[in-house]
């Protein structure tokens, strides 16, 4: 999930990351005037989220078309204070985990708004008007009421999400003044954000495999079948993973030279999560997720002379 950091905002401005899902703007006219129907709104949008898949919302972003636009300062900071006081009386149950931090954008301490909200395993939570939601698109829908009753079993399952993705800078061998090859070693990471216990689950790893390293030792003997141009790699969960637990569950090697910076450009790495619950599916476009000194690496930056041999 997209952090509500410096970096975060960063990212999502240098790569105009659009609303979605899990991913909302709003200008600073939205906290002008602290009213009930302001918290209205804020309980309706917070809950919806935590009643889907989490999310993070930007407030001080401007956006048009649902890309985010410009930063809109906030200076306020009796806003934050008002916005945990929605949270904490106008969405019962409350959300745990919820996080809500100011992004210093200016010397004069001026500052956007970030919230984080976890896909929550108190779900289902209900907004202000005592009615429940989710998101959808960029919208709070009302809950079917057969949505409702699966949402209250939610606490006593198990839910695995990917956590994050850590490593992802590139780690270079220079010729020249440029990249021979580059290698990263990222390392994903999944969470139990359920109410109870996971005994069993699986992970399938998806790679290209012009830059997958195969001879890499921590996943050789992880290999299960070629498909489609990737190298598919499975792992057994070894370990029970308790509710919040984090656990670290597979690391390979990525090797990028010139000769195979085309799938690397439109390449994308799947990560498939098989457990109790049910499946699911995350997939990481190559160049987007693997950086150098946090840029994206181009076709230009290696050496093509040496590259290949």
């Amino acid at each position: 999930m997209i952090s509500v950091t410096q970096q975060g905002l960063e990212d999502v401005l240098r790569y105009k990351l659009k609303a979605s899902l899990s991913v909302e703007y709003l200008s600073a006219k939205s906290v002008a005037v602290c009213d009930e129907k302001s918290a209205l709104f804020f309980s309706m949008l917070i809950s919806s989220m935590a009643n889907a898949n989490g999310g993070v919302i930007f407030i001080g972003v401007s956006s048009s078309r649902k890309n985010p636009k410009n930063i809109e300062p906030i200076n306020n900071k009796d806003v934050v204070s008002w916005l945990k006081m929605v949270c904490q009386t106008q969405i019962y149950p409350e959300i745990p985990d919820c996080v809500i931090s100011t992004i210093e954008v200016s010397e004069k301490g001026e500052f956007v708004i970030g919230i984080q909200i976890p896909n929550s395993h108190l779900a289902p939570h209900m907004c202000a008007d005592r009615r429940f939601y989710k998101r959808s698109e960029t919208k709070a829908v009302l809950l079917e009421e057969y949505e409702i009753r699966d949402l209250y079993t939610k606490g006593k399952r198990p839910e695995i999400e990917l956590f994050s993705v850590t490593n992802t800078g590139g780690i270079p061998t220079l010729s020249g003044g440029k990249f021979e090859r580059v290698n990263f070693y990222p390392r994903f990471l999944v969470k139990n954000t359920g109410g109870s216990v996971e005994r069993f689950y699986k992970v399938e790893l998806s790679i290209p495999s012009q830059i997958n390293n195969p001879n890499f030792n921590m996943m050789a003997d992880n290999f299960s079948r070629f498909e489609d141009g990737c190298t598919i790699y499975s792992f057994v969960g070894k370990t029970i993973l308790f509710q919040g637990e984090i656990a670290s569950v597979v690391e390979p090697n990525i090797i990028v030279e010139d000769s195979t910076y085309e799938c690397f450009e439109n390449g994308e790495i799947v990560l498939k999560f098989f457990y109790s619950s049910g499946i699911q599916t995350k997939s990481f476009r190559c160049k987007e997720l693997f950086l150098y000194r946090n840029k994206q690496i181009e076709k230009k930056d290696f050496s093509q002379a040496i590259s290949g041999q």
